[in-house]
């Protein structure tokens, strides 16, 4: 591993709680990292993801993991487009502005550049199914139809959490929680209730699993996740 590479690599980590932050000791949640990606180093991209975008709920001040979500937010939003030097700065500018009345400062003090865009382009180029492509010289962003099955569950899980939903009760899918679930699998929602059936076969809840999901008459679709089930994690033998 290059010096240069560390330098980046040793700060994110810590940063996303995966190193200690006196050493370059694994946490219990590096570990986790650590075996995830020693078994599918796809899985851990996705998890990557999903730590950057989701790390801000819990603690506000976490304000990258904070921005990367507003870039990955826009850039769902616009279902697909190219990205360009136009497109870059309208995200900076976003960023920028967003940045300002959320955490009270004045545009000069906030750290967000074209550089920073980026950073989070390359952890999206690592997503599979992709969701940056590349044609000659121009990259396009495209919501994708379909992730894997583990993605889903993990951000079921996040749900959970931003929600303060207990585990073990049903979490009826209103429509501003499908677009939540979405975004953070950067998922296209007509791909949805594909992904979801597919969960309840990876861990299903009537067999020992975590996972369920159906309609009720009335009230719409519904997941229920039995237990926590977080990013980095995967089903146990008996949970499958």
């Amino acid at each position: 591993m290059q010096v240069g590479t560390l330098q980046h690599i040793v700060p994110l980590g810590r940063y996303c709680g995966l190193l200690t932050a006196d050493s370059l000791a694994l946490t219990d949640l590096g570990i986790s990292f650590y075996q995830l990606g020693r078994q599918s180093i796809g899985l851990f991209s996705e998890a990557m993801h999903q730590l950057l975008y989701t790390t801000h709920y819990s603690d506000l001040d976490k304000r990258f993991s904070w921005a990367y979500a507003q870039v990955v937010d826009a850039l769902w939003a616009s279902g697909e487009r190219i990205i360009d030097q136009a497109t870059v700065a309208y995200l900076v500018g976003m960023v920028v502005d967003r940045a300002t009345q959320t955490y009270d400062v004045p545009a000069e003090r906030i750290a967000f550049s074209h550089n920073s865009v980026l950073g989070i382009r390359h952890w999206l180029r690592a997503l599979d199914p992709p969701v940056l492509s590349n044609s000659g010289k121009r990259e396009t962003f495209r919501r994708r139809s379909y992730c894997s099955p583990i993605v889903l569950l993990w951000a079921g899980d996040a749900l959970y959490r931003i929600t303060q939903t207990p585990y073990g009760v049903r979490m009826f899918l209103t429509p501003e929680r499908v677009e939540q679930l979405c975004k953070i699998c950067v998922l296209d929602p007509s791909g949805l209730d594909n992904v979801l059936m597919l969960a309840k076969r990876t861990s299903d809840y009537e067999r020992g699993g975590l996972f369920d999901y159906s309609t009720t008459g009335g009230f719409g679709r519904w997941l229920l996740l039995a237990r926590p089930f977080s990013v980095g994690s995967l089903p146990e033998a008996g949970e499958r």
